[in-house]
C-alpha cells in the first residue's frame, strides 16, 4: 500500500513539474516575443487589450479608468511614430497621465508658429483632438479632427474622425444608461436642456461643485461638477459674449482657486480679460483675483516652454 502510494506521488511530483516546465516556457516565450516587437507594435497590442477589457466592464468608473489609459496609449503611439518636435514635448509633458497636463499640453500646442507646414498642422490638430477627448470636450475635439482634415483630407485622417464619433457615442450612452450621471456629460446637458435654462443648470451644478469642494475628501467629485460649469459657460460665451464673458472668465479663475485645476485657465483667463472689451462692471475684480492667485505659493506655475 505505501509503495502504491509513493509511487503515484512520484508520477503527481514529475506531473506538477512538467506543467510548471511547460508554463515557464510558454511565459519566457511570450516574454522573447514581446522583447522582438517594435515599441509601436507593443502599443497596438496593448490598446487592442485595453479595448477588449473596456467592452467586458459594467462600471462607469472604471470603463472612464480605461478609456481614459487608452486614449494617453493612442497619444503616446502617435508621438512615438512623429518627427514633429511640437508633439513630442506635448507628449513629454502628459507622462504623469494627470488632467492638469492635459491642459499644459494643450496650452502648448495652441502657442505653435502658423507658418508650419500643412503635415505638421494636420497632425498637431489629431493631437490635439485626442486630448480635448480625453478632456471630455467632444465639441473642441470634434472641431479639431474637422481642421486635421483640412489640412490633409486623407483617408486615415477621415478614419480617425469616424472611430472619434463612435467613442463619444459610446460615451454618451455610458451616461444615458445611468441618469444620475448626466450632469458629467456636457453632450447629454446640451441635449436635454434648452437655451434659455442653461445659464440656471450652470448655477445650479456651480453650487453643488463650491459645496463638495469645501472637503479635500470630496473635492474630486465637485471638480466633475464644476468642468460642466465651465462648458457651459464657454458656449454661452461664444454665442452672446456681452452677456456671459465674464461669466466664463469668472468659471475659470474659480477652477484654479477652488479646485486647484491647472494655473493655465488663469492665462486663458487673462487673455480673455485683456482682449475683450466686455466684463467692464467686473473687469478689476477679476484682474485681481487672477493676480492675486498667480502669487499664491501653494499653486505651482505652468513649466511648459
Amino acid at each position: 500500500m505505501l509503495k502504491f502510494i509513493f509511487k503515484n506521488y512520484d508520477s503527481f511530483l514529475e506531473s506538477v513539474r512538467y506543467n510548471i516546465d511547460n508554463l515557464l516556457h510558454k511565459k519566457n516565450s511570450q516574454n522573447s516575443n514581446r522583447l522582438s516587437l517594435k515599441p509601436c507594435e507593443i502599443l497596438n497590442i496593448e490598446i487592442e487589450k485595453q479595448e477588449k477589457n473596456l467592452k467586458e466592464k459594467e462600471s462607469i468608473k472604471i470603463k472612464q479608468e480605461i478609456r481614459e489609459h487608452t486614449l494617453y496609449l493612442r497619444l503616446k503611439k502617435m508621438a512615438l511614430g512623429s518627427t514633429n518636435l511640437y508633439i513630442k514635448r506635448a507628449e513629454d509633458i502628459l507622462k504623469d497621465e494627470v488632467e492638469e497636463s492635459a491642459y499644459e499640453a494643450l496650452d502648448y500646442l495652441k502657442r505653435v508658429p502658423k507658418n508650419l507646414s500643412k503635415e505638421q498642422l494636420h497632425h498637431i490638430a489629431l493631437f490635439k483632438a485626442l486630448i480635448y477627448e480625453l478632456l471630455e470636450d467632444f465639441e473642441e475635439a470634434s472641431s479639431e479632427y474637422k481642421s486635421a482634415i483640412k489640412y490633409n483630407n486623407t483617408e486615415d485622417a477621415l478614419r480617425r474622425y469616424k472611430e472619434f464619433v463612435e467613442r463619444s457615442r459610446e460615451v454618451l450612452s455610458w451616461y444615458k444608461s445611468k441618469k444620475d450621471q448626466l450632469r458629467f456629460s456636457s453632450l447629454n446637458i446640451h441635449n436635454i436642456a434648452k437655451k434659455e435654462d442653461m445659464p440656471n443648470i450652470a448655477k445650479s451644478l456651480d453650487n453643488i461643485a463650491k459645496y463638495y469642494a469645501r472637503s479635500p475628501k470630496s473635492r474630486e467629485t465637485g471638480k466633475r461638477y464644476f468642468k460642466e460649469v465651465i462648458k457651459i459657460y464657454k458656449k454661452l460665451s461664444k454665442e452672446e459674449p456681452k452677456k456671459y464673458s465674464c461669466d466664463y472668465i469668472k468659471s475659470l479663475i474659480d477652477a484654479v482657486e477652488f479646485f486647484m485645476f491647472s494655473t493655465v485657465l488663469l492665462k486663458e483667463a487673462n487673455d480673455l480679460l485683456n482682449s475683450s472689451s466686455d466684463c467692464v462692471e467686473m473687469r478689476v475684480y477679476l484682474s485681481e483675483k487672477i493676480k492675486e492667485l498667480k502669487e499664491k505659493n501653494f499653486i505651482k506655475k505652468s513649466t511648459t516652454i
